[in-house]
């Protein structure tokens, strides 16, 4: 028995140290998997749209003010009412207005009078024609003063030049108003436009020509719901404090919610729309398209379950660079995953996970 005991401890110490030998190369064999950022492509009309933040306006607005100055008599209109064109808004004290219109038109009278009884002098040649030009000359400045002090009269009521709706009251009634100090604010709800800023590194990109891009509000409480837009304006002059373009989108009517002016929108930018027929177009970030000496290329992160992927690299025809990021022409098709960050550290045949899934997983 004693000759088989080295015999039977070499054989368990061999069996022990094989078992530690497996452990200890278990961990080398083992492929760590790196998380990737990627996009999915659509080629049904564009990838990602770009958002910017939009304040909703109306289309025709108004500051209304009186162009003499006095003190306000009658202001029988509220905040948010509904007013028809011609109606009275807002009316002045007319009390010192007649008074020097009843000064001005005796002055015109007498005037007139002095005038037509020169005429008859200058017929007859009992008159110096010097007198009766300097009579003349009074006559048509009575005429014209006349005029301005009925023009006045006008100007001391305020009527609504289209049918719209009060937006703001910027005085109380009995208030002493200085001439151009805006009144009311009156708004056309029928029509609303969408105002968007948008950057220079954008706007240096846009295109000039050729069908324009799919744009589209969407409000809060509603995100699910697309709003469709039209481009109304563009600004060629950026403004001088945030270097930003002006941009103005017409929204048509909506009947679900109640818009108003000044209210916040986002607005969603698309690429241009591919006509019918035309080749399918993906916009990718441009810094997804690479490039070595088999040309240019992308890396697809193709799936194959458990929230992992395995990298493709796939070479792909590129168009022109514009504020969507870079048109690729051809090699990539609808609901592929593209490598968007990371790629100096990928190489085809690497396994991968997707986004929202954890290594755990």
């Amino acid at each position: 028995m004693n000759p088989c005991k080295p015999h039977l401890a070499f054989a368990i110490l061999s069996v022990l140290l094989s078992a530690c030998g497996s452990s200890d190369q278990a961990p080398q064999t083992a492929e760590i998997l790196r998380p990737v950022k990627t996009l999915i492509v659509d080629t049904q009309g564009a990838v990602n749209s770009r958002e910017f933040a939009g304040v909703v306006d109306a289309d025709r607005k108004v500051d209304l003010a009186f162009r003499i100055s006095g003190t306000l008599q009658r202001l029988p209109v509220k905040e948010g009412e509904h007013v028809k064109a011609g109606q009275l808004l807002a009316a002045l004290d007319q009390t010192d207005l007649d008074i020097q219109l009843r000064a001005v038109k005796a002055d015109f009278e007498r005037a007139r009078a002095e005038y037509e009884r020169a005429s008859t002098l200058l017929e007859r040649n009992l008159i110096a024609r010097a007198d009766f030009e300097r009579t003349q000359a009074q006559y048509f400045v009575a005429e014209a003063e006349l005029q301005r002090a009925q023009q006045d009269i006008e100007y001391s009521t305020l009527s609504s030049p289209f049918e719209g709706y009060i937006g703001r009251r910027h005085v109380e009634n009995l208030s002493e108003i200085a001439a151009r100090t805006p009144v009311l604010t009156l708004v056309d709800l029928t029509s609303l436009v969408v105002r968007i800023e948008v950057p220079e590194s954008v706007m240096i990109l846009a295109q000039r020509e050729g069908i324009r891009p799919d744009m589209y509000a969407v409000f809060q409480g509603r995100e699910e719901v697309q709003y469709p837009l039209v481009i109304k304006e563009i600004s060629t002059q950026a403004d001088a404090g945030t270097q930003t373009y002006p941009v103005t989108l017409s929204l048509p009517p909506i009947t679900d919610l109640n818009v108003l002016p000044g209210m916040s929108a986002v607005v969603g930018v698309r690429p241009y729309a591919r006509p019918e027929g035309q080749a399918e177009v993906v916009y990718l970030p441009s810094q997804a398209v690479l490039e070595d000496a088999g040309g240019r290329f992308v890396f697809v992160a193709s799936p194959d379950g458990g929230g992992q992927a395995v990298i493709d690299r796939r070479n792909v025809e590129v168009g022109q660079l514009s504020s969507f990021g870079i048109a690729v022409m051809s090699g990539l098709s609808s609901g592929e995953h593209v490598v968007t960050a990371g790629m100096s550290q990928l190489s085809a045949g690497q396994h991968v996970l997707l986004p929202g899934t954890s290594a755990g997983e």
